[in-house]
Formats: C-alpha cells, structure tokens, sequence
C-alpha cells in the first residue's frame, strides 16, 4: 500500500494549521514547537525544515487569521447607517451563527475561545482588529439609527455594543459545533433566529415596532 506524502507547501500549511491551535491556547510564549510538531502530526525537526524558529511559524500563522478575518468580514455585511441596515446586520450575524459548525468562520472562532480559555493573546489579537474594521460603520449607523427615530433610550458604547453582539454571535455558534448541540434552546431555528435578532436588538435600544416589522419582512422560513 502506497503512503501520500504532502508536497512542501501542503505540510507547511499543515504546520500553521497545527500551530493555530496550540498557539490559541498557549499564546506565543506558553507554545513549545514540540506541542505544534506533535498537534501536525511531525517531527520536530520537519517543523525546522520549514519555519527557522518558533517566531517565523508564529508570524506565518498571524498572516493566515489576517487573512482569515479579512474574508469574515467580505462575507459579513458591515451594518449601513441606518435602523434597518443595524438589523440586517444583526440577522446575518445570528444566521451565521446558527450555521454551527458548517458556518466559514467555526474553526477561527473555535480557536478563539481556546484562547479565551487560555492565556487570551490570540484572542485579544483577534477582537483589537476585528475593532479597527468594524468600529468606524458601527458608530455611523447607530448615530443615524437614534437620527430617524429608531434607536431609543440611554446610549450605549458603540465598542461594548458590537462586542456585546459578537459575543451572542460565538456562543450560539460554539453550542452547534458539536455533531449534538451542546446548548439547549427552545422551538425550532426559525424561532431562535427571530429570539435572537429580538433579543439583540432590544439590547441596543432599537424600538419595537421597527423590530416587528423587520421580522415580518423576513423569507417565510426564518418566521
């Protein structure tokens, strides 16, 4: 029987991959390359043909989650400014992340909250850029939702608000990226689409009756 032996570039990105992960949970100063050699699947010494030091994987791997994360947000559709273009973005957010883990961006989030969990660097990392895409649209569009009348009450940090939003986002996708769902919820996906957009727009102030009737505009298998 023969054995399929990676080409140079196959193995290496097996590497990053393999060093993701320990360096999510370990951070760069916790990670040995011994731990990224037995996560791929190697030898140490295979790890050396490859990166010349634990530094070279290291920047190797924060090439990929920049790259990784900039096709997140490609995907994910920065809010408009506007109540409804909020909304959308909230409705997108939550049906990726009932996506599970079929959902493009389950194995990054998976390693982020292996960092969480750890010493929290690459995730920390993660979350300062993840700010620096996302804050500038996010501020627009609730100043000009609270503008036309859809935003009410006391204001909220726009900082706190998207992460406030993310963080829903994660653990409704990090309970479903298990062949059984990890987290309980009540009634079927339609419904815990339509709770959660609820539940998250409620929470940045957006009025009720602006809320309903995004719900109701949505395709007839999300009600």
């Amino acid at each position: 029987m023969s054995i399929t032996r990676l080409s140079s570039a196959d193995r290496r990105a097996s590497i990053i991959t393999a060093a993701r992960s320990v360096f999510a949970r370990y951070g760069l100063e916790g990670a040995r390359t011994q731990q990224i050699a037995q996560a791929a699947g190697v030898s140490e010494a295979l790890i050396f043909r490859h990166f010349s030091s634990k530094i070279a994987i290291y920047r190797a791997v924060l090439r990929e989650v920049i790259a990784d994360q900039n096709a997140s947000f490609r995907d994910f559709t920065l809010p408009e400014p506007s109540t409804v273009g909020l909304l959308r973005s909230i409705g997108h957010l939550m049906e990726q992340a009932l996506l599970g883990r079929n959902a493009s961006n389950a194995d990054g989030m998976r390693m982020v909250v292996g960092s969480l969990a750890g010493d929290g660097g690459y995730a920390r990392l993660v979350y300062r850029r993840a700010l620096r895409l996302s804050q500038n649209e996010m501020e627009r569009a609730m100043a000009a939702a609270r503008a036309e009348g859809g935003i009410t009450g006391a204001a909220l940090s726009t900082v706190n608000a998207a992460a406030f939003l993310e963080h829903v986002g994660t653990m409704v996708m990090m309970g479903r990226c298990h062949e059984r769902h990890a987290i309980i919820y009540d009634d079927d996906d339609g419904r815990l689409l339509r709770d959660a957009i609820m539940f998250c727009a409620r929470g940045l102030g957006i009025v009720e009756e602006r809320i309903t009737e995004f719900l109701n505009a949505m395709p007839p298998q999300n009600r």
